[in-house]
């Protein structure tokens, strides 16, 4: 059996409830080359990151704040991260997408973050802060996006999808088969929706630790939350340093009771110089719903 194929049938069986990070890392070490497709963040493009706010926590006011997690605090697996390589999420719009596509990055980054909207069975209230960064330095990273069950899901997906299929056909035999057999792996790893505990992130996110430390800024990837409709972005901090700036923030509230959710936009400023500190202001009034309507409304429809 080939290399890839014996790492990929190794991974498959591994028990990751120990935790087995060295022996991931090693078999991913041994794909060697295979065929990616490079997804290239240009300047001016925008990514949105949405932060709950805990109770009684005060507004967020430092774009530290609102970027990725101190390493000191980096402690579990994510869909794209290790305890050993904090990363850089957000949501972000592909270009070009159909009409009547998802075209909302703060749904997707609600989506991902907050606990009302993860969970069906769940109601209540939570306030979370969003922010806007844009680009300023091209970001390179890999796509990973080649789950099958995801290619009907969007246009972008399916675009990306062809795309890789015909520039893996121009190679040989091996090297294709062997492309395709590894990118399939991993975006059915990065497809994950039963991920509690966090072991169940171990190989998708040791091998988004493995691009992050390549020429590559991190990785590419359909938003699981969001139904694979919208994007996620994994991004290593020197390029999140680096190649982004913080242009303005918001919070806002999340009102949930059965399956109807309505939010409502509380503060909000714009940010001009994001090394220093900013201050969240009040929205107006006749600009918000308000919670005493919204929990009416709430109560209405739920009857």
């Amino acid at each position: 059996m080939s290399d890839y194929k014996t790492a990929i049938d190794r991974l498959q069986k591994l028990d990751l409830s120990t935790y087995p990070y060295n022996e991931i890392k090693d078999l991913i070490q041994l794909f060697g080359k295979f065929g990616i497709i490079q997804m290239t963040l240009h300047k001016g493009k925008v990514l949105i990151r949405a932060r709950p706010n805990t109770d009684g926590q005060p507004s967020f006011t430092k774009r530290s704040e609102l970027s990725y997690t101190p390493s000191a605090f980096n402690k579990k697996y994510q869909r794209a991260s290790t305890p050993n390589q904090t990363m850089f999420y957000a949501g972000t719009i592909p270009e070009g997408i159909a009409p009547d596509e998802l075209n909302n990055a703060r749904i997707i980054a609600s989506l991902e973050t907050s606990h009302l909207l993860r969970n069906a069975g769940h109601e209540g209230e939570q306030r979370v802060t969003f922010s806007k960064w844009v680009v300023t330095h091209d970001i390179p990273l890999v796509a990973v996006c080649y789950n099958k069950d995801f290619v009907t899901k969007s246009s972008h997906t399916k675009e990306l999808y062809d795309s890789y299929q015909n520039s893996v056909a121009g190679l040989d035999d091996y090297l294709r088969d062997k492309s395709l057999a590894i990118s399939e792996f991993l975006a059915s790893e990065f497809a994950k929706t039963d991920v509690d505990p966090d072991y169940k992130y171990m190989i998708s996110a040791i091998f988004g630790e493995t691009v992050a430390n390549t020429n590559h800024a991190g990785v590419y990837f359909p938003s699981v939350r969001a139904d694979a409709k919208g994007y996620n972005v994994a991004i290593n901090p020197e390029f999140a340093d680096n190649c982004l700036q913080l242009v303005a923030a918001g919070e806002c509230t999340i009102y949930k009771k059965g399956e109807n959710t309505i939010v409502d936009n509380e503060t909000v400023c714009t940010i001009t110089d994001d090394s220093i500190p900013f201050e969240l202001l009040p929205i107006d009034a006749q600009y918000r719903v308000g919670r005493d309507s919204i929990l009416k409304e709430l109560n209405t429809k739920t009857k």
